[in-house]
This record gives C-alpha cells, structure tokens and sequence, in this order.
C-alpha cells in the first residue's frame, strides 16, 4: 500500500510544481496581473491560444507568427482571410439552334383517313406547307408556329388531337412475286402520314406529359421525310376558296394568268385554268340556249307541265325530258343483247320487205348505236331522276342496260384507262399485261377505256371488243401460265352451268378472283361479254343468300373423284346398309372436312352437308374476293338493287349461245339500187350472200362464234351487222363498223365455206383494217 500511495504522492508534487511554475510565467508576461495581484487569473479564449489543466484555470499560448503578422501590419493581413487576386468571369456558353423542316397538311375536318385530292384544301388556305421549327421547340412554340402559317387555325374550337396513319399495301404479281410497302402518316390535330399508296387509317401519335415536342415530330415524320397532317377534332373549317391575295397565299410565288389575267399563285395556277375554261363554256353554252330559246319561241313563264308518251315504250314524260329518254330507251337504238328483246318487234321487223326494213332503220338509227348521247338541249343534269329509273322496270335486261349507260355517262369526260398489249409477243406476255392491268387497286373502272393493239393498225371501238372478248375468253377457259396446277391455270372449274371458283390457294392468295371480279364488272359495264355457266348455288352466294337455303346438285361438285364419293350416298338405297368398303371412302372423306362418320340415320344429313362443303364452304373465301371486285366496278349496286338482273350478268349456257335466227335477224344484206361502178353484179352479191346464209345456217357454235368475233371484234350479235361483196381476195373486215366484206371470185360453197373458216379463225391475232 506505501508502495501504491507513494507514486501518487509524487505525481500530485510534480503538478503543483509545474502549476507554480505557468502561473509564475503569466504574471511576468501580463502586465495586469502586477496591478492587480489578487484577480484570478483569466485569459481571454481564443482559438489555440488557450489551455486547460484543471478545474477553474486556464494556461495561455504564445501568439503564433500569423497573429503578430497581422498585429502588426492590419492593412496587409485584414482579418483571418487571405488576400487574393480577383479572377475574371467565365463567357457564357453559346447554344446553337438547329430548325427542322416539316411538311404539314391542315385538313378541313376530324377524318380516320387521308385526303384524296388536296387541291380543295389549298384553295381554302388550308393543304400542304413547308414549316421550319427549332430542334428544341416545345408544344407552346409549336403551336405558335403553326398558327402564323395557317390563319384560319385561330379562330378553330374544339382543339386537335395528333395521330398517325399506318398502313400496308400489297400488290401482288401476275404469277407468284408480292409487293408490299408500309406507309406511315403523323398530323398535328390529326397527324398523318402519307405515301403514294393513297388513304390510310390512323391511329393515336404518341406524346409525352408537356404535349408534342419537335423530337417527337422528328420521329413519328421520319426526320420530316413524311408529311404531317393537321386535323381538327370537333369544329369543321370552311373550304370556300379564298382570294388569291389572301393572307394564306402572301408567301408563294405568283404568276399572271393569260386568260383572267389575275395573279395567281404557281400551285393554283392549273384550277384557275380549268375554271376560265369551264366558264367560257358555260357562256357559250348560255348564249346558244337563248338563241335556240328565242328562235323557236320558248317561253319559261308557264307552270303548266306537258306530258307525252314515248311511242317506243309507252311512258309519259314532260318535253325537257322526252330527248333524254329517248336516247337511253332500250328500243330506240341497236343493242348488243338481241336474244332478250322482244321476239314479237324482231319478227315483225324480219318480215318487212328488205327496202322497207332498211329504210326504217337508216331512219331510225342515224347515230353510231356505241356512240349515242342525248340532244343538246338536255343533259344527265337536267333529268336526274332518269337515271333511277333502272329500280322500276320490271324487266331484268332493260335495267341493265339502263344502268350502264347512266353509268358511263356520268364519267364520259374524265381521262381514259389505257391499255395496250403487244400481239406480236406470245400468249402468255399478253395474259400478263391483261392481269397486270385489272391488278392495279384503287382504279375508277367506270371511267372511259381505250384499248391498242401493239404491231396491228387497227383502232376504234373494233379494238374494245376484241379486248374484252379475249380477257372473258380466258376468264371462261384458263389462261395458259402454270402456278402449280399443271398444263394452264383454270378460274373456275366443272361442267357447263355448274361452274364454281377454283380451290387454288396460290389463286386465292394473289387476289385473282378480285381481279375477276374486276373484269366481270368492266365488261358488263361497257356492253361486252358475260361469265357464263356459273352455277346457279354460287351466284346465290354471291348476291348475299344463306349457304343454307342454296339449291346444291351433284354436277356442282367439281372434283370428280369427290362426286363420285358423295354420288354413292345420292344414288343408294337408303334401306339397304354400306358394306365396310363402301363406307371406307365417305367417312375418309367425311373426317377430312371435320364431318362425323355415315350412320342409318344421318345419310340424309351427311349428304346435304358434304355438297355444302364441296361446293360452298370451299369457295367462300373466293366468292367474298368476287364481290369485291363487283364492288369496284359499281356493279354491285346494282346487283343489290336487282337481284335479278344477275341472269343477265351471269347467264346460262343456253342464253351465251349465238343463236342462228339472231343472226341472221340482224344482218343487213346487200340491196340491188346499191351497186356501184366498182362493185360485182347484183346476182353475184345474192350467191355470195347465199353461201354466207347457209354457213350461218349448218355451222356449230363454235364456228358461229368465231365468226361474229371476226366480224364485230367480239361473240355477241350487234344490229346492223352488214354485209359487202368486194373484188378482193380474202374475207375481211371491219369490226368498228361491223362490215364483213366478201369476196365475189367463189363459185362452190366449199369453197367459200373453206376459205372463209380459215379466215375466221385467225381473228385472235389480228385485224389489219383500219
């Protein structure tokens, strides 16, 4: 224990000796503590200066050098901060701006889909422009832009919503190539995009919580490659067209029309045209109606109606319209479906003497029967109410005909389609052309057609009808390009009126029966050849009738090896039962189409539900494509109107013959008082006209059929087929006029009746008349 307390001990001296020891040395250092001897010893505390050891007492440090650095020069050493230089400001930093160029296009109002023609719109003040807006724009400076470039913006209600149109087309080859593009469309207020494939439907663009930004314009336009257009929501805009120096027209470039002599701008410069034209003729027009108005005297005061009847069919109509209808009354004009006119007026007129009949009919018929329009002083404007008058006639063939022509009419001014096919390549490159042709989607096939034959001089409407004799031929027969159904590609398929579509699935997937369609609708349109032996299950399809309720025969079933099977239960004894093998093959073919097995019971309906399938459900994507392509053609319409002028589109067999006694009704044969210098003697003229009776008379349908296609240009009988004896050589003729000139050197009917079947089967490559 004395060992422990001593170090203690010693410890506790040594700190008192060095306390003694500091509080001698701060009283040598303060001169305070000599005047005041009894204060405690206090320093004031500053940062490293001060010291603790114990409680109550506090040891000062020496000043370090920086304290009396400072106490001694204040100017230099201003407080603890160091005196330092001053730097200068860094330059702002530059942010270039880039502007991105954008096509928009304001619509007139909220549309799922993109415009057509955009001439309206920028007549308006609306259309297509070109907008520079900065990279870094918001939907505030977007919209600021767009409303200095289109005024009418402004005052619009309702607000825009941008979307984008997207679509996909696909065109596919003559054989086996497809080609599809895919197009996309943006608008602001609808933005779209458009391409060179037409209209598309749109879906919403996207955008972020501050609304459109340019980056998202950039984007959805594909770097401003693609147009953006702007479409309002719930407000329409007026299209009225706007002056030519109207705000919106400021920025383009003008020029001075030469007929109005008005500055108009570059991309309205062709609509001014059209309109000085269009009212130059409405002037000329109105000029000679007051003419004709004041030289016959015709006063517009009355409000009484005069009503006359047509002396052909019988109706009553008002003076204004009577022209009108005489130029589109079935009767009143040659037309090319003489079996279905009255038999009683053909026979009547057959039975005329031959200088009486030919005398009525130069009077009657003084215009090119293809060429009939109305007279001047009426036109398809002034009795609309004519061309509606196809949905009362009771008639199946009258209404056809009706329709055609106030369909024709109404497109007889807007450019032609043209088609040309080379007959000096081989069948196959001209079955190209004509399906490359009838392929192109979106087409108006009622607008006027014009054929040429490539390597031929022959021109006219002689042209039209071997077109479209040709395309119906390969359409009935096949063509001869092979898609993997071996020798040639058959459309349809079966016996004579029992005809159904192909199976085909390389046929269905390349859209040929759209194309079919397309070319049943063209050639009813303008008069020519119908499909015929079509069965009659499938044209009830076609026209919108129930599977269900369709009458069904076994000739329907174009598989013979499938008819022969389904045959076996038609033709059976419904009380005797199958034999193992008998049943083999029908309920093989029965679990094929998902179909249950044959029992007792079930023959009856297993029967109906195989001809059903063979027949209607195996074709129904086929027919869906056919109505399409009716659609295009504005036929459809009229097949929904009449369903019974589908006789006429899609007759029988019997009614596609060429009958000998329509013929010979409506040939013209050469007269006596019209011999001239040049030509043969009467009595020559009657023997050769002798010799082309009897062939009409003995010959089959084929050699009937190529003979009025040698003649007219297509198989179809035509009034005023005439007849001519020639010096010449060969049998020729010239289908725009429907002349066949003969030969007047034969002397035997075998003769004639051999050089002339040689000529008239040559009428597929070729005319050689002008």
């Amino acid at each position: 224990m004395e060992a422990l307390s001593n170090p203690r001990e010693q410890n506790s001296e040594i700190e008192s000796a060095v306390r003694n020891l500091l509080s001698c040395i701060r009283r040598h250092s303060s001169p305070q503590a000599h005047e005041n001897p009894n204060s405690s010893p206090t320093v004031a505390p500053q940062p490293g200066t001060s010291a603790s050891f114990g409680v109550g007492q506090t040891v000062s440090r020496p000043n370090t050098v920086q304290q009396e650095m400072q106490r001694a020069f204040p100017a230099l050493y201003h407080g603890s901060r160091k005196r330092m230089k001053k730097m200068a400001p860094e330059p702002a930093k530059l942010t270039s701006v880039k502007f991105l160029e954008f096509q928009f296009c304001l619509l007139s109002k909220n549309s799922q889909k993109t415009p057509k023609d955009e001439t309206v719109l920028l007549q308006a003040g609306l259309g297509r422009r070109t907008v520079n807006i900065p990279d870094n724009a918001d939907h505030t400076e977007i919209t600021k832009v767009l409303l200095q470039e289109y005024p009418k913006l402004q005052n619009l209600r309702g607000g825009w919503l941008p979307q984008k149109a997207s679509g996909k087309f696909m065109i596919p080859n003559a054989f086996t190539y497809f080609l599809s593009f895919y197009q996309h469309c943006y608008c602001f207020s609808h933005v779209y995009l458009k391409g060179d494939s037409g209209q598309m439907k749109t879906t919403s663009l996207a955008q972020d919580s501050h609304g459109y930004t340019a980056k998202i314009l950039k984007t959805s336009s594909n770097n401003g490659k693609n147009v953006i257009y702007i479409v309002p929501l719930q407000e329409e805009i007026d299209i009225t067209p706007l002056p030519y120096n109207a705000p919106e027209f400021h920025n383009m470039p003008k020029n001075i029309c030469m007929t109005c002599g008005i500055s108009v701008p570059f991309q309205l410069l062709p609509c001014p045209l059209e309109d000085c034209q269009s009212n130059n003729v409405i002037e000329s027009e109105s000029d000679k109606e007051k003419e004709n108005e004041e030289a016959h005297g015709l006063s517009h005061k009355s409000d009484v109606i005069c009503l006359d009847a047509c002396p052909i069919c019988g109706e009553e109509f008002s003076a204004e319209v009577m022209p009108y209808h005489a130029s589109t009354c079935a009767e009143s004009f040659p037309e090319i479906f003489p079996s279905i006119m009255d038999g009683n007026s053909v026979d009547e007129t057959a039975s005329l003497p031959s200088q009486t009949s030919t005398r009525l009919q130069s009077t009657t018929f003084q215009l090119d029967p293809d060429h009939l329009t109305p007279g001047p002083s009426v036109s398809a404007e002034s009795a609309p109410s004519m061309c509606d008058d196809w949905k009362r006639i009771e008639l199946p063939e009258r209404p056809a005909i009706q329709y055609r022509q106030c369909t024709l009419r109404q497109k007889e001014d807007e450019p032609p389609l043209k088609v040309r096919i080379d007959i000096r390549e081989d069948m196959e490159d001209q079955e190209a052309t004509m399906i490359h042709f009838y392929k192109v989607p979106k087409i108006d096939w009622t607008r006027p057609l014009q054929c040429r034959l490539e390597g031929d001089v022959a021109t006219g409407d002689g042209v039209q009808r071997h077109f479209f004799s040709m395309v119906m031929h390969k359409l009935q027969n096949g063509f001869l390009f092979n898609v993997g159904n071996g020798n040639g590609t058959a459309l349809f398929e079966g016996q004579a009126d029992h005809l159904i579509p192909s199976t085909s699935l390389v046929l269905l997937q390349s859209d040929l029966f759209v194309m079919t369609g397309r070319i049943i609708g063209n050639s009813f349109l303008h008069g020519g050849p119908s499909l015929a032996s079509v069965s009659p299950a499938i044209v009830h399809v076609l026209l919108g009738g129930s599977p269900q309720t369709a009458t069904i025969t076994i000739e329907d079933v174009a598989d013979i090896d499938i008819r022969e099977t389904i045959q076996m239960l038609a033709v059976g004894d419904s009380k005797n039962d199958f034999t193992e093998d008998q049943k083999a093959p029908i309920n093989q073919l029965a679990m094929s189409w998902d179909l249950p097995v044959l029992t007792t019971t079930k023959r009856t309906w297993l029967l109906h539900n195989l001809l059903q399938h063979a027949v209607l459900t195996r074709t129904w994507r086929q027919v869906k494509q056919l109505r399409q392509g009716l659609k295009e053609t504005m036929v459809w319409q009229l097949l929904e109107a009449r369903p019974d002028v589908a006789s006429v589109i899609f007759p029988r067999q019997s009614m596609a013959d060429c009958s000998t006694q329509v013929l010979l009704n409506n040939i013209i044969w050469p007269m006596e008082d019209e011999e001239g210098d040049n030509e043969p003697p009467f009595t020559t003229q009657c023997r050769i006209s002798g010799y082309l009776r009897k062939f009409v008379e003995t010959a089959d349908q084929c050699k009937l059929k190529q003979l009025v296609k040698f003649w007219v240009g297509w198989e179809l009988p035509m009034k005023e087929m005439q007849v001519k004896v020639v010096q010449a050589e060969s049998p020729t003729s010239s289908t725009c006029f429907c002349i066949l000139r003969l030969p007047a050197h034969y002397t035997t009917y075998d003769h004639f009746k051999k050089h002339l079947e040689s000529c008239i089967a040559t009428s597929d490559v070729g005319f050689g008349l002008v």
